[in-house]
């Protein structure tokens, strides 16, 4: 039998650690140096992660693998669909806008961008970062990735900014 790590319900822990990675990459965003792009992307996207992981956590849902909640024991009390995992930033987002219809999608960022398409989705800036998991943090053919400026570190400052107000109750 499996048990639940002792942090999947600690939505504390989960913004905390999400804040250390957040400031990392922002230091490496805005440094000047565009070399520090990439761990700066790949560390937003961790830090993105664990905020929504967070927010979902203060809607009552634990960090865990729904695929094998069967091997949990029974004593735990947790369905599948009480559970959130993936790397998949706007699969989160996703499910944090059914459970907060305050968390809207559709709304827009409007930030000062040369190279960055305004105003953006909160989906699209989601989707903006998704490849800096899946495609820049290990050598690979970059399929979907297509550059990275400071502007992503304005887009992630933001999205931070609008994920904040769902961890007021941690």
């Amino acid at each position: 039998m499996l048990n639940l790590d002792k942090y999947a319900r600690v939505a504390r822990a989960w913004r905390d650690w999400a804040k250390i990675d957040c400031v990392a990459s922002q230091h490496l965003f805005f440094s000047g140096n565009p070399f520090l792009y990439f761990p700066a992307a790949t560390l937003g996207h961790h830090a993105l992660e664990m905020y929504l992981k967070a927010a979902l956590i203060c809607e009552g849902m634990t960090v865990f693998d729904a695929n094998i909640v069967g091997k949990l024991h029974s004593s735990v009390g947790l369905k599948a669909s009480d559970c959130v995992w993936g790397h998949n930033l706007a699969a989160l987002a996703t499910q944090l806008a059914t459970r907060r219809t305050d968390f809207d999608l559709s709304d827009e960022l409007n930030i000062p961008c040369v190279a960055l398409k305004m105003p953006m989705k909160l989906l699209t800036a989601f989707e903006l970062f998704d490849p800096f998991f899946s495609e820049i943090r290990y050598p690979t053919e970059l399929k979907k990735f297509e550059g990275l400026t400071e502007e992503e570190g304005r887009v992630l400052d933001a999205l931070v900014s609008r994920l904040l107000p769902f961890l007021n109750t941690v």
